[in-house]
């Protein structure tokens, strides 16, 4: 009797089954119609995963190359079930980085992972949080304060790069390039930083070097790194120490005083307009400028793992293209050797005003180095243009700048090492905002003319002293990894000789 029963009831439980699996399927994929009613086109979705299964067969900086090839300049893809808007047209990104920057003042917030430091990195926070931090910190990147860094940063390129690269020539031996740079960046920003000075080749067991090399592995890096390098023990070391004072942790501390206020002689030289109108913009949003403990901890923390990896892929990458094009390698040398004094050394000024240093740099940076992509968020309903399509409030908007940077209508031979686009000359044909590996507009990265500087710095004296040419061990193209914030050598051997 029960058998029977149940055989009358399966047609009912196997209704309820479909009517269950329809309606589920109609709330994963709600979204989907979205594109469509906004005017956009897009690739198609999938069911749970929108558009991330195509990462299974391309990498992400070759995948946005292929999107914006296949569907403009501006189209729509799924993160999941999440709509992104990407947009990739020049005059639009103005609005959205410039004149619009006001509205997009909120950018996308990573999720919390439950540690009091990393959730407080400037990357992490967002709204009202982040502009006091970004007023707080910015005091530390101006350009009086990275011409008192310079002799730190020379001093770190005599011993913890010539000298390294001098035992490779002696030896005969190919140098492994991101090691190489790793270890001179990471002495760098250890002491640029947080005041402490540490020898990445004779001292890996330094918690700062130890813990240094699996940064970009996986997320998980940042709470380890964290464990082990003590944040508090810093503080009170830096709190005690009367040297250094002008280190970005120190600059830091100081805010915990209250509202960061221009030093003496702590001029704003080379600061353009849009930098001054976001000075402006976040000292009227936050007139409490002051930062925890916590949060100083979080911004040299983070300060230390971005630099530390992103100066050595940009230097690897660099030497790499200039052992793969010898006539250029040369010419960079003729200019630097015509630049340096009799002792071979070099001012700021003088090193600012290298043409073809800067368009290497530069041309580096396009093909190799930047983000994957950049997002905001539009605090209102924003308008694409002269597009018609209006961009609901909250709608995270992607700027997919690697895509851009290798677009064949922006930069002509995308995919060849060609530094004279970036010379004074030719610099005009290059249309605003398609190159923007520090970001753009008042929202540029606060770091950048430190970078710069630790850059052409590191390869003024490097280039001045060696010849760099392709090893047997050279792989071409070069073997790269990649996640979604960049990409970054594996492993790069060249071959290192002395010059006379």
């Amino acid at each position: 009797m029960g058998t029977v029963m149940y055989l009358n009831y399966w047609p009912i439980y196997g209704l309820a089954f479909v009517a269950a699996i329809c309606l589920l399927y109609k709330h994963l994929t709600k979204n989907f119609g979205y594109f469509k009613k906004l005017g956009l086109k897009g690739p198609k979705p999938v069911v749970i995963f929108g558009n991330l299964l195509d990462l299974l067969f391309i990498s992400k900086p070759d995948l946005e190359v292929k999107r914006m090839k296949q569907f403009g300049t501006i189209y729509g893809i799924f993160e999941g079930s999440r709509p992104l808007i990407q947009v990739g047209d020049p005059e639009i990104i103005k609005q959205v980085l410039v004149e619009d920057f006001r509205m997009f003042n909120t950018k996308i917030r990573i999720a919390n992972v439950g540690h009091p430091i990393v959730d407080r990195m400037l990357v992490a926070v967002r709204g009202e949080q982040w502009r006091r931090m970004r007023a707080a910190i910015q005091p530390a990147f101006t350009t009086a304060r990275t011409r008192r860094h310079y002799p730190l940063v020379r001093q770190c390129v005599a011993q913890h790069l010539v000298s390294v690269l001098e035992g490779y020539a002696r030896e005969g031996r190919p140098c492994e390039l991101k090691r190489t740079f790793g270890c001179f960046s990471l002495s760098v920003i250890t002491r640029s930083a947080f005041g402490i000075a540490t020898d990445p080749h004779s001292q890996p067991q330094h918690p700062f070097v130890r813990t240094a090399w699996p940064l970009i592995v996986l997320p998980v890096w940042k709470l380890l790194a964290l464990q082990v390098l003590s944040g508090q023990g810093v503080l009170k070391a830096r709190e005690h120490s009367v040297e250094n004072t002008n280190d970005f942790l120190g600059v830091f501390m100081r805010s915990k005083l209250g509202p960061n206020e221009p030093e003496p002689n702590d001029d704003m030289e080379g600061e353009n307009s849009l930098e001054m109108k976001a000075k402006t913009f976040d000292n009227n949003m936050s007139d409490n400028k002051k930062l925890t403990e916590e949060e100083i901890l979080a911004q040299g923390f983070f300060i230390y793992f971005t630099a530390f990896d992103q100066i050595s892929n940009v230097l690897s990458f660099c030497v790499y293209e200039l052992a793969l094009n010898p006539d250029v390698q040369h010419r960079l040398y003729e200019e630097i050797a015509g630049a340096v004094d009799a002792d071979g050394e070099i001012g700021y000024d003088e090193l600012c005003r290298l043409p073809l240093l800067d368009a290497v740099i530069s041309e580096t940076q396009r093909l190799h180095g930047g983000p994957v992509k950049y997002r905001r968020i539009p605090g209102r309903e924003f308008p694409l243009g002269d597009t018609g399509i209006v961009v609901p409030k909250g709608q995270p908007i992607e700027i997919p700048v690697y895509a851009i940077h290798h677009s064949e209508e922006y930069f002509p031979n995308a995919l060849q090492f060609i530094p004279d686009r970036f010379l004074p000359e030719n610099r005009h044909n290059i249309k605003p905002f398609t190159f923007m590996p520090f970001s753009a507009g008042p929202r540029v990265c606060v770091g950048m003319a430190f970078a710069l500087m630790e850059l052409k710095l590191a390869l003024v004296h490097v280039l001045r002293r060696f010849r760099f040419a392709v090893h047997k061990d050279t792989k071409v193209p070069p073997i790269v990894k990649t996640h979604p914030v960049m990409k970054a050598p594996k492993t790069m051997y060249l071959s290192v000789e002395a010059r006379d």
